[in-house]
């Protein structure tokens, strides 16, 4: 009788962990979703000059404006900026904490760091330590009505 009362309770929580996490993937799924801009790009382990680095502040400042970031419900991925646009689609690791991005070329693995309502922030992973330690953070675009 006791071994049937343990089996009953594992099978309860295995039951309830299945559900837990299939319910945190789909509100991650759906947090993703939408349109996002860049708010701005930390590239780690790079040593600059300073005219450089404010050079590269300057771009960042005017790339910000026309960066954009789409994820469909479909699954369809676009990068839009000023210059090109990006198209592929994208994927949702099993865990929820892994994004990926499949394009025309290759596919681009970014670890989730923080999700929210209106941020983003991932960080591209790959082996040859190109983007080691760099992050792209991402914000929902507010529609706020300017007065006259």
């Amino acid at each position: 009788m006791k071994t049937l009362h343990l089996i009953i309770i594992i099978a309860l929580l295995l039951t309830t962990s299945v559900c837990s996490a299939q319910e945190s993937y789909e509100k991650t799924v759906s947090l993703i979703q939408g349109t996002w801009n860049l708010d701005s790009l930390y590239i780690g382990g790079q040593e600059l000059p300073e005219a450089l680095l404010r050079k590269l502040y300057d771009q960042m400042q005017d790339t910000k404006k026309f960066t954009t970031y789409y994820f469909g419900e479909d699954g369809k991925y676009i990068n839009a900026t000023k210059t090109k646009t990006i198209e592929g689609s994208w994927e949702l690791s099993q865990t929820g904490d892994t994004l990926m991005l499949i394009l025309p070329d290759k596919t681009i693995t970014n670890k989730i760091l923080h999700i929210s309502e209106d941020n983003l922030a991932i960080e591209p992973q790959n082996e040859t330590k190109d983007v080691e330690n760099s992050r792209i953070f991402m914000v929902k675009p507010t529609n706020i009505p300017i007065e006259p």
